[in-house]
């Protein structure tokens, strides 16, 4: 029976669809519409199907038809610097805390990146003049700490400009990092128009879990925590960067067993021979810091 190469070819180009998370690999000439009619053969079929995905990957033709493509935005773009860390503490400010996570970085001479929510800032404004005065990074965090999957486009303007009015108050603030990781395309196209950078996290610390002093079991499906460390929150962090031989930390300043433990992590995880690091480092974060 006559082979009908042109048939073949579309029906490979429908594949794709389900072949999305197909590992990318370096990116081929397109295929002319001459070759893919000269491929008559088994092997040759193959063939243009791998140069199919290959272009798929590369130019990201079917991304509209991926339900998840920009559903979280949790990562960093830079890979990690081994022995560095960067510090980053989200929905604060609060004014029984941040203030000694401040004393803290202060006293190890670190810098930290500090994702603030809007609807904190009144009535801390002080506390944010401080963090500027000191060498900190101020950051968006939204407004209320919405999930960005429920958000009309005009609410997520609202939940992120209205952070941006807020701060520019007191300083710059260049980066974005979304409640929960929660991100839609439309959310990061705003984000990128308004001069933000997204930033997510290397190691989720799992202060939250932490807040009362030990991780429960549910949480601890999460966190993973070693028996011996369910109650050791700087211990547990020690540990997990051990693994991970640096990144960037999420960790949120509004809760008491952070700001109790985190001048034993830092003293631990320096005698480990790790140096802290800020977010705004071109070095080690050059993708950051493309703007």
């Amino acid at each position: 029976m006559m082979k009908r190469p042109i048939s073949l070819a579309l029906s490979a180009l429908t594949l794709t669809a389900s072949l999305a998370h197909a590992q990318e690999e370096a990116l081929p000439q397109a295929p002319s519409n001459e070759k893919l009619i000269e491929l008559q053969t088994t092997q040759g079929m193959k063939r243009a199907m791998e140069k199919i995905l290959n272009i798929e990957s590369e130019w990201g033709i079917f991304d509209k038809f991926k339900p998840n493509r920009c559903k979280y935005a949790i990562q960093v773009p830079d890979s990690v610097t081994r022995g560095t860390i960067a510090l980053t503490f989200d929905d604060g400010p609060n004014p029984d805390t941040t203030p000694l996570i401040l004393d803290v970085l202060k006293a190890h001479n670190a810098k930290g990146t500090f994702f603030i929510l809007g609807s904190k800032i009144k009535g801390n404004e002080a506390i944010l003049r401080r963090m500027v005065a000191e060498g900190h990074q101020l950051a968006n965090h939204s407004y209320s700490h919405p999930n960005f999957h429920e958000l009309s486009s005009s609410r997520m303007n609202s939940e992120i400009k209205t952070t941006d009015r807020l701060l520019r108050t007191v300083g710059t603030p260049r980066f974005f990092r979304y409640p929960y990781g929660n991100s839609t395309c439309s959310s990061n196209e705003l984000v990128s128009s308004l001069g933000y950078v997204n930033v997510g996290w290397d190691i989720d610390t799992c202060d939250w879990a932490f807040a009362d002093g030990q991780v429960s079991d549910k949480e601890n499906a999460t966190c993973q925590a070693p028996q011996h460390l369910r109650r050791d929150y700087a211990g547990y962090v020690a540990n997990v960067v051990a693994q991970t031989q640096g990144g960037v930390l999420l960790m949120h300043d509004i809760h008491k067993n952070t700001a109790h433990s985190l001048d034993r992590l830092m003293t631990m995880l320096e005698q480990d021979g790790y140096r802290f690091v800020s977010l705004t480092d071109r070095n080690i974060f050059p993708k950051l810091n493309r703007r």
